[in-house]
């Protein structure tokens, strides 16, 4: 049986002279597309229906293997958009865990340092966490540092493919090693950093709360709530990137990171303090905080 909208465009195009195909050419697009795969509609709104999660290369494979549909990718979602079938997926957000809860609650308060005047070494240990491009651009690693906010002697450190919670806590034993061995206890310590999921894991957090120490966290967002950690990075990439970059073996990296720390910690001139070097500085704090 012949539809009426049939009879209606053949009579309309016999009356001006043009073609079926002419005539449908000359409609809007929208409307040429919604009509040319109306059949396909059914079909792509079953393969949703039974797959939500799908996106729309999985769509365009179930049509081809379940209906034998071969549909280019940009007409489907052209007709994904024009159908109105929004591609409905099940987004699940993280779970934030109770140190990243009572941060929100607390917002810029979790900073201790913006009221607090630092004035003594190993009242504030600050930490952070960047990248090192070595072996001609091809890899690169993570360096975590520990470094005393007020002396700028970098207390702990570590390299690592991951920059994940290991390696946090591998940067916190060596500046918990290295306070002992100056016989400092790390009870009240602040211990500043960003507000990363490595930060804010339950396993460094209750390391250094164990410790008897204190958290401080930077605002979201804030790089400079954690001056010190950047200025030290920048430092360093000046002076050793070109260096670094040239290194081809990862245990010569680590090597030479190490030669680079021990510079900046006992040779290199700090203006900050004094133009004296950091170890320096610190044992004359020290030295003066015991009389």
């Amino acid at each position: 049986m012949v539809s009426e909208g049939l009879i209606g465009v053949n009579w309309v195009c016999q009356l001006v002279g043009i073609s079926k195909d002419t005539y449908y050419s000359s409609q809007d697009p929208k409307s040429t597309l919604k009509t040319k795969y109306q059949n396909l509609r059914p079909k792509v709104e079953k393969i949703i229906e039974e797959n939500p999660a799908y996106g729309y290369p999985r769509i365009k494979k179930a049509l081809a293997e379940e209906y034998k549909e071969v549909v280019n990718h940009k007409l489907l979602l052209k007709l994904l958009k024009l159908w109105g079938l929004t591609l409905k997926r099940k987004v699940r957000s993280k779970k934030k865990g109770w140190i990243q809860r009572v941060l929100d609650f607390l917002g810029f308060r979790a900073n201790l340092l913006f009221s607090l005047v630092v004035g003594r070494v190993f009242q504030v240990i600050v930490s952070d966490i960047t990248e090192i491009v070595y072996d001609h651009g091809k890899r690169k690693v993570y360096l975590c540092v520990h470094l005393d906010f007020f002396g700028k002697m970098i207390l702990g450190w570590r390299l690592s493919a991951q920059g994940d919670t290991t390696l946090v806590l591998a940067s916190f034993k060596m500046a918990v090693t290295k306070l002992k061995r100056l016989k400092q206890s790390l009870a009240g310590i602040i211990f500043h950093q960003d507000q990363g999921s490595v930060y804010t894991s339950a396993d460094y957090t209750t390391k250094v709360l164990g410790e008897g120490a204190y958290l401080s966290f930077s605002r979201k967002g804030e790089p400079g709530d954690n001056a010190v950690n950047e200025a030290f990075f920048s430092r360093l990439k000046d002076e050793q990137k070109d260096y670094f970059y040239e290194i081809e073996d990862s245990w010569k990296l680590e090597a030479e990171m190490r030669k680079a720390i021990d510079y900046y910690n006992y040779k290199r001139y700090h203006t900050s303090i004094g133009t004296v070097t950091p170890w320096n500085f610190t044992k004359r704090m020290l030295l003066n905080f015991s009389r």
